[in-house]
């Protein structure tokens, strides 16, 4: 049996039957300010579950599902979220520093007010997500941003090659010193890509033109 228990009071929030939460499955549990820093969570399934100021710094939470979950102010700091699916979710104002979140899903996830710096997305996937956070130095090659609202998102340093910008929102975003190369515009082509109009003659050159 694992308790997982507060991390402040030490209450104990839920109960799992085995030796490890590896592979869990919870749906709808409150787990508000839980400490499972350090805790193997990869393979499991939460379904609209609270996380709100939980502790999971340093966490394994490898091809881990949080679906339709609430993770407000919850410290995500080192943890290895790789191929992990938080669709759906609310990450507002949390810490994701440093993680290891190369192909993680955020599908429709809002994830406002949070710091992402320095982590690795490359190949993540924010469709039409919210991500008005910091991403300074963050590495997103190749991340799928789709519909992604990004406004006043701070992308300096942020390494967005290849990256998928298509139909999002960058009003007020900072992109200094970021690396675009490869990476797709809100208007659906390669980043910097602007079309010139071909030039119109002049009536009186187009009748010269005609007339030799």
């Amino acid at each position: 049996m694992v308790e997982i228990k507060h991390k402040l009071t030490g209450e104990v929030l839920h109960s799992v039957e085995g030796d490890s939460l590896r592979g869990c499955h919870l749906k709808c549990v409150d787990l508000r300010g839980a400490d499972l820093q350090n805790q193997d969570l990869s393979g499991s399934y939460f379904n609209g579950c609270s996380l709100t100021e939980a502790d999971l710094r340093t966490a394994n939470l490898s091809n881990t599902k949080l679906l339709n979950c609430v993770g407000q102010r919850t410290n995500f700091t080192n943890a290895n979220m790789s191929n992990a699916d938080l669709s759906d979710s609310v990450l507002d104002v949390s810490m994701l520093v440093n993680v290891n979140a190369k192909g993680c899903k955020f599908r429709h996830a809002k994830i406002n007010g949070a710091d992402l710096s320095g982590g690795n997305f490359d190949e993540a996937d924010f469709f039409f997500s919210e991500i008005r956070s910091n991403f300074t130095g963050a590495s997103l090659v190749g991340a799928n941003l789709f519909g992604a609202d990004m406004s006043n998102a701070d992308f300096n340093r942020a390494d967005l090659r290849n990256s998928i910008m298509t139909d999002g929102k960058i009003l007020g975003s900072k992109f200094e010193y970021a690396k675009m190369q490869g990476s797709i515009g809100t208007n659906g082509h390669p980043w910097g890509f602007s079309s010139k109009r071909s030039a119109k003659k002049q009536w009186w050159k187009i009748w010269s033109s005609a007339a030799s």
